[in-house]
């Protein structure tokens, strides 16, 4: 038998990383992030100060450093400070190791560090140019935080952060917070000094540096917080439209919620490039510059309608991301979907109450159509490791997501389903939040049925008849189909004399019904997230459905060959209806 050393040994052990999620035994509390940046220069550095709390006592701390150089470790913890080797592991960590047990209970991890921005990448700390500048943004979503400073890089873990950015004395510097003061520095330098921000977990803080302009402050929603949008230089007249939009989408959402926006000031800032269209980082949201800016040419209704659009979505996560955040990474649809269904929500505020919900009808055929597919995946997956988490902003979270979302909104009605959002948001406020949590709020039977549809893939099938033979009286009978065991199916359904909402939970269901109908819909509202047939003596006339459920209807009879029913509906009064209608029969649109 060969025995190792025991330094070799201690070695070894160090080096095994905690698994791609770090440990529960450290936990923390906030975090003094000092940075110096100058975007003309490939590098970053920095010190940073993070108290947490322990809840054993350990002489190992992991937290999470990608590309870093840890210059200088040390734990204080009560009135002894310790010297602490840093060890980075596989890339994702760094293990601080001290040479006696740190006690449970309140310390300070303090790291000194650098490193090198690299050019190749839009994800973490990123330089690009403008012209003859240069800028430094970021984008941390979702665990690139730690190639800008050592942090605990999930999404569990909430804490405040105060930042420190020492930048050339030229140059502007913004962050998730106000500024309070700068100091001058030798060098031609500054260090621009922020407010301590609420919680957030590290994937939303965020920086930017370089020779911004800005708009006139604006001020927005309930609280008046001030507004701006920040843009390259000379580019700040097309950032004017965004800042003035922003009071009414806030206020719209603030009334829905109940909640005032949660920050204390609103930054959109203008990217020249960026790994998303948008990302919602507390008070300063990142933007495409070919979304947010509206030069001369490009500022017409429909690009005004659109940026709306993006910036409602961004806002909304606000409330639904940042102020209540998923727990853990299979659960972006918590931040994700939420955002895309209140999206459509706000947007039909804009149009008349006969044409709501067509176009997330819409988008809901198109993740159905790929769900239906080989590229199917569920709502909610595990996210073990950083190749898996490529897919974490997968359509399915938005868009099928959002879609349960409305089915369930539709099912339960419009009111109580506000009512559990106000108490999911107000119990869990600067907290996570998980699928029970959501569920605790809602009415017992809706816990299965999001379940059913988040956990696996696929759509489920739903035929309705009507019984009218003599013996037990008419009813309308609900068969399903689309999958080895059962879904549970919020049905809400529509005939010419009755209408109702019911689970469809196994394989037959019968409602009893005062009369034979003429006509049966199994989608009433057209907000299922499922597939409608129906006996061909039954089919709805088109004059007696609304346009969101000719809409379903058109895509449910293109699903099911039905060719010949789509006819009518070209010529249809409404003209998405129309327009579907004619994608389905290959026809040229008019």
């Amino acid at each position: 038998m060969f025995t190792a050393p025991a330094a070799l040994l201690l070695l070894a052990a160090l080096q095994a990383p905690p698994g791609f999620r770090l440990p529960d035994t450290v936990r923390p509390i906030s975090y003094q992030v000092h940075l110096t940046l100058d975007p003309a220069v490939p590098e970053i550095s920095g010190a940073v100060e993070i108290h947490v709390r322990l809840t054993e006592a350990s002489s190992r701390v992991w937290l999470n450093a990608k590309g870093l150089q840890i210059e200088k470790a040390m734990i204080r913890a009560g009135a002894w400070t310790l010297p602490a080797q840093a060890t980075l592991v596989e890339d994702e960590f760094v293990a601080l190791e001290t040479s006696a047990p740190v006690a449970a209970g309140p310390a300070v991890l303090m790291l000194e560090f650098r490193g090198r921005i690299d050019d190749r990448l839009l994800v973490g700390p990123y330089r690009r140019r403008v012209g003859p500048d240069w800028y430094l943004f970021t984008t941390f979503t979702p665990i690139e935080a730690r190639r800008a400073f050592p942090c605990f890089d999930e999404p569990r873990y909430k804490s405040t952060w105060q930042f420190h950015l020492s930048v050339p004395a030229a140059l502007q510097a913004f962050t998730n917070a106000p500024a309070t003061s700068a100091t001058a520095r030798e060098g031609g330098w500054k260090t621009v000094h922020f407010e301590q921000t609420h919680l957030l977990p590290a994937e939303v803080t965020a920086f930017a540096v370089g020779p911004f302009d800005a708009t006139a402050e604006a001020r927005a929603g309930r609280k008046r917080v001030p507004v701006r949008t920040i843009t390259p230089r000379g580019q700040a007249a097309s950032g004017l439209y965004a800042a003035q939009a922003t009071d009414a989408v806030l206020r719209r959402l603030e009334k829905y919620t109940g909640i005032a926006y949660p920050w204390r000031k609103l930054d959109h800032i203008a990217l020249p490039e960026g790994a998303f269209g948008a990302v919602e980082n507390p008070g300063l949201i990142t933007y495409l510059s070919s979304s947010l800016l509206l030069t001369p040419e490009r500022d017409v209704e429909d690009r005004r309608r659109a940026l709306r659009g993006l910036m409602t979505h961004e806002l909304s996560h606000q409330w639904f991301g940042n102020l209540v955040t998923q727990s853990t990474w299979k659960d972006v649809w918590m931040s994700e979907g939420f955002a895309t269904w209140l999206t459509a929500r706000m947007m039909d505020q804009e149009r008349p109450a006969t044409l709501q919900n067509l176009n997330a009808i819409e988008a809901r055929e198109r993740i159905m159509l790929t769900d239906a597919g080989a590229r199917t995946r569920a709502v909610r997956v595990e996210m073990p490791d950083r190749t898996a988490l490529r897919g974490a902003y997968s359509p399915f979270v938005y868009q099928k997501a959002g879609a349960v979302l409305l089915m369930l909104e539709q099912w339960l009605g419009a009111g109580r389903f506000q009512s559990g959002l106000r108490a999911y948001l107000k119990r869990h406020a600067k907290a996570n939040a998980g699928l029970s949590d959501f569920e605790a709020v809602l009415p017992p039977a809706a816990a299965p049925v999001l379940e059913s549809f988040l956990n696996r893939t696929g759509i489920p099938e739903v035929s309705a008849e009507a019984r009218c033979g003599p013996g037990a009286g008419p009813a309308l009978v609900l068969s399903q189909a689309g999958g080895q065991e059962p879904w549970t199916i919020p049905v809400c359904w529509r005939t010419d004399q009755a209408s109702g909402c019911t689970v469809v939970d196994k394989a037959r269901k019968e409602v009893p019904l005062r009369a034979c109908p003429a006509w049966i819909l199994p989608n009433a509202r057209g907000a299922g997230y499922y597939r409608s047939k129906w006996p061909s003596g039954r089919m709805p006339p088109a004059a007696a459905l609304t346009p969101a459920e000719r809409l379903t209807l058109v895509y449910d009879l293109k699903s099911g060959g039905s060719l010949d029913l789509l006819k009518p509906f070209v010529e249809d009064a409404d003209a998405q209806v129309a327009r579907a209608a004619r994608r389905a029969l290959n026809l040229p649109q008019q």
